[in-house]
């Protein structure tokens, strides 16, 4: 398994949480022996930390990304970018409700904020145990 990438570049993100959320699960799963969880503050930090495992040719194993509340441009250029460059990995894509979403977009998974406990390990529990990959998903959005 991949690394792990949570990016939140807005202040009032709850991604610490859904990250402290995920290593347990992880941990209870014994999905964790060589994988690294990163928290990015920011999209330079985020774009750095990523670039590192990629120019080894390790693609992430999921790249969480909290959008603000209005969305801004730059992280739904940057989502897109992330997309468009590692196919193969898991981005999940955390969004206010009232943020108008794409119609038809493949590999695309999204979860509407608030996240809740119960939800966040629903995810997980279809990226790590059933899927196995976005393009294996059968996720309906």
């Amino acid at each position: 398994m991949g690394h792990i990438f949570f990016i939140a570049p807005d202040a009032d993100s709850n991604l610490d949480e859904i990250a402290q959320w995920t290593l347990y699960w992880l941990l209870e799963h014994n999905l964790i022996p060589d994988t690294a969880i990163y928290n990015c503050h920011n999209l330079r930090q985020a774009l750095v930390a990523i670039e590192a495992p990629l120019a080894i040719g390790e693609a992430p194993a999921l790249v969480v990304l909290d959008h603000s509340t209005p969305p801004k441009e730059e992280v739904l250029e940057f989502a897109q970018k992330l997309h468009n460059c590692i196919p193969e990995s898991w981005i999940v894509e955390i969004v206010p409700r009232e943020m108008p979403l794409p119609q038809i977009q493949e590999n695309s998974f999204w979860i509407s904020k608030p996240v809740c406990r119960a939800d966040w390990i629903a995810v997980l529990e279809h990226i790590f145990l059933k899927a196995g990959t976005p393009q294996w998903s059968a996720v309906k959005i």
